[in-house]
């Protein structure tokens, strides 16, 4: 059964996390969807889809979110890199790196931390987040893979924008000479998401979590919900649960699109008194707790 605790004030927040990070050993940040939505980056904005997808808007989509599940049996290899094409370009070079993240780096320097996070937009790695530090779970946009199986992954940024520059916006298709191809046996490439390096930073993140059972461990989540729960939410209540001296602090409030993640602040009742949750926006929080350390306003 899981129990509600509904604190909706950034204040009290704030002013927890001033006084646990003080006093943590450690500290464990994950970090959702609803992070980068609170920075701005939201895939439900119906402004930004018709700017960018004016070919799908006509067609009656709506948002970005909506023709990430189409698949490729929905979908030509044309299609499919017009779309991947310009939702990365978006993601990854129209929109800017965010200084909320900026500010959380900050928050976190001076800290024995690490972050996990189920964003593939690299907002960490843009704000200057230390690669040891970070473990990107579901991997990033930027990798490419052989769609025939061939193991070598690369950095496929500049495929993807020799795809886009050729898309005919008529059909919203790529013509076949402009879509990405392994360099190797010349098949169709794909977004890859984990590189040939995932193990590695995997590996730095076990480590570092397997290094904090006898520590004062504070995990943070920042706008996790329940898109995949598997890769945040559940691992950090059984640390929680398994680890004598940890305490998770929850924060997520609603997306402001109707009709999708609701927040989801809720926690297992055994975890009563480990676990606090606040039904408010991560970005109030980092700004005020930021203003908070810092005596420097957000902005």
């Amino acid at each position: 059964m899981e129990h509600t605790n509904d604190v909706t004030s950034p204040f009290a927040a704030v002013a927890e996390l001033q006084s646990r990070m003080a006093s943590a050993d450690r500290i464990l940040v994950g970090a959702g969807a609803g992070l980068s939505a609170a920075a701005g980056l939201s895939y439900f904005d119906h402004d930004v889809f018709r700017t960018y997808f004016p070919e799908m808007a006509a067609r009656g989509y709506h948002f970005q979110y909506e023709l990430v599940g189409m698949s490729d049996d929905d979908w030509t290899p044309g299609r499919k890199w017009a779309y991947w094409s310009t939702h990365i370009h978006y993601v990854r070079s129209v929109f800017p790196q965010a200084p909320l993240y900026s500010r959380l780096l900050e928050l976190l320097s001076g800290h024995d931390y690490f972050v996990v996070t189920s964003n593939a937009d690299r907002q960490f790695m843009r704000a200057g987040f230390p690669e040891q530090r970070l473990f990107e779970f579901q991997g990033h946009y930027d990798n490419m893979g052989c769609s025939a199986g061939c193991r070598e992954t690369w950095i496929g940024l500049e495929d993807l924008e020799t795809a886009r520059t050729h898309i005919d916006h008529e059909t919203f298709e790529v013509p076949d000479e402009f879509i990405p191809r392994c360099p190797r046996c010349g098949a169709y490439a794909e977004i890859c998401f984990r590189g040939s390096d995932y193990r590695t930073h995997l590996d730095r993140y076990v480590s570092f979590v397997e290094d904090c059972h006898d520590s004062r461990l504070l995990l943070i989540e920042l706008g996790v919900g329940f898109n995949t729960p598997g890769v945040i939410r559940w691992p950090f209540e059984r640390i929680t649960r398994a680890f004598p001296d940890a305490h998770l602090v929850r924060i997520n409030a609603g997306y402001r699109e109707p009709g999708y993640d609701r927040g989801h602040i809720e926690y297992p009742r055994e975890l009563e008194g480990r676990v606090s949750v606040y039904d408010v926006d991560a970005a109030a929080v980092i700004d005020g707790l930021y203003a908070a350390l810092t005596g420097r306003p957000s902005d």
